[in-house]
């Protein structure tokens, strides 16, 4: 390889190291020298414009970018993989994403890991489909040694649990966890597929597990003080609760709105979800019982997680209210449009 190669190669790994790093700006300055260097049409300079597009939310031009590197033929896998998991995020180009995995996988010069990887990512996608034969099957044939990842029994225990084997998929969880017991999302999970399989007892030392780690893993906040927790109810008030439907907002209406930190170990032995920002607290609708609403709880750190901009506060509330209503009322198919 020569030395501009050499060179380039450089700059571009300098600046995939920096996009996994979340240094934006280091990833752009190496973005701009590779564009100097090689052009903005080289290979891998379109493949890591399309992962600095891709932090920064612009899905559409990353996977613009991703499959125009796809287009010239790389033999990187790595583009193939990041190409074929940008357009799956958006969860509209799914076909087009297991096309990039499919002629990845018909390539006979990909090693071992990149062949695991994307039939693991094939997986997930032919799940999303409906799938759930074809990815077991895609599963299975993954390599041995892979398949004690925590990463794949998870995979393999969301699609067991969509084929309605949950005793499978409570295994492979359990599995998972003891490979990485301080992963959350584990936990979570367990605790979503213990719940649906009628063990309540079992779901909520799962999610008092999850509120540990998550606890332990977040970011120092500031203390909320009155003044924050009253302009967030007042907003949830004045610009949530005001674009929900009449015979909707009846449900809810009389129920105090407390705001709060985080959840407590107390709430989610309760059985609240630990993750949810917008939570309702008290008997949610059963078979046998009515339900009882006592009160809202918005949780502020939860909400601030999830905020890439001041002006999401409100649709992500309602996002969330309406989510929480489907599944304490059991109105699966409630739909409500903002103004």
């Amino acid at each position: 390889m020569n030395r501009a190669a050499d060179s380039i190669d450089a700059v571009i790994d300098r600046g995939l190291q920096a996009v996994e790093n979340e240094d934006l700006e280091r990833a752009e300055a190496a973005l701009e020298e590779a564009q100097r260097l090689a052009g903005e049409n080289h290979v891998r300079v379109l493949h890591l414009g399309g992962l600095i597009a891709w932090s920064e939310g612009r899905l559409e031009n990353a996977a613009g970018y991703l499959q125009q590197a796809v287009d010239l033929d790389s033999n990187r896998a790595e583009i193939y993989l990041d190409c074929a998991e940008c357009l799956a995020a958006s969860g509209n180009d799914l076909q087009e994403a297991e096309a990039v995995l499919r002629t990845l996988l018909a390539r006979d010069d990909v090693d071992a890991e990149a062949v695991d990887q994307g039939k693991l990512l094939l997986a997930q996608i032919r799940l999303d489909d409906d799938d759930t034969d074809e990815a077991l099957e895609i599963l299975s044939s993954i390599s041995p040694e892979r398949q004690e990842d925590p990463v794949y029994l998870s995979t393999r225990a969301l699609v067991l649990e969509a084929n309605g084997q949950t005793e499978a998929a409570l295994t492979a969880l359990e599995q998972a966890i003891v490979a990485d017991p301080g992963d959350p999302d584990l936990h979570y999970q367990l605790g979503l597929v213990r719940e649906s399989n009628g063990d309540l007892e079992g779901a909520r030392t799962a999610m008092l597990r999850v509120l540990e780690l998550d606890t332990d893993n977040a970011g120092e906040r500031e203390p909320m003080d009155p003044r924050e927790a009253d302009a967030l109810r007042a907003q949830f008030e004045e610009e949530v609760l005001t674009e929900v439907p009449e015979p909707v907002l009846d449900r809810i209406a009389s129920a105090p709105i407390i705001v709060q930190e985080r959840p407590t170990a107390a709430q989610v032995a309760d059985g609240i979800n630990p993750r949810t920002y917008v939570t309702f607290l008290g008997q949610p609708k059963t078979d046998e019982q009515e339900p009882r609403l006592d009160r809202i709880i918005i949780m502020r750190d939860l909400l601030l997680d999830e905020l890439d901009d001041d002006d999401d506060v409100v649709p992500l509330l309602f996002v969330g209210l309406l989510d929480e209503m489907r599944a304490f009322f059991r109105m699966e198919g409630l739909q409500m449009a903002t103004a």
